[in-house]
């Protein structure tokens, strides 16, 4: 997936958290390189503290904008976001993240009326009732009768 697709998925309000984290974590490593080193190794000591404090926002940044995304892409496909954006966060090891690539449904239609958003298996909009129009890939597999008719 490409980082600008990524990225238009995340929520606006996300990307700009993350990037506070980034510079609030930067920050407080330089400035708290400054406030412990002695006279005589203070750039390298700055630049240590900076350095790690650079790496481990990057890693708190990238955590948020992936939750970010699982919760953008689970309300497009008409998941319960909140309780996946949980199971991501809370699962050990990454498990989160795979069951949610393993777990999801399709992108979720819209409503050609209302405007809502439709899960794919429904036949009717729950919204306002009206009638929704498969899309050719879902209609399935060819029946005998329809290659009876077909072949006439």
């Amino acid at each position: 997936m490409k980082l600008r697709h990524f990225l238009s998925i995340v929520p606006k309000t996300v990307q700009r958290g993350a990037l506070v984290i980034l510079g609030c974590a930067s920050l407080i490593g330089l400035v708290v390189g400054y406030e412990v080193a002695d006279q005589g190794a203070v750039l390298r000591t700055i630049s240590m503290y900076g350095g790690a404090a650079l790496v481990l926002g990057s890693l708190l940044a990238i955590w948020l904008l992936c939750l970010g995304f699982v919760f953008a892409d689970a309300r497009r496909r008409a998941m319960r976001s909140v309780l996946w954006v949980l199971v991501v966060a809370l699962f050990p090891h990454l498990l989160g993240f795979l069951l949610y690539f393993v777990m999801r449904h399709p992108i979720a239609a819209t409503c050609t009326q209302c405007g809502m958003t439709v899960s794919n298996h429904q036949r009717f909009c729950s919204w306002c009732g009206t009638p929704l129009v498969p899309s050719e890939s879902a209609i399935g597999p060819l029946t005998a009768n329809s290659l009876q008719g077909a072949s006439q």
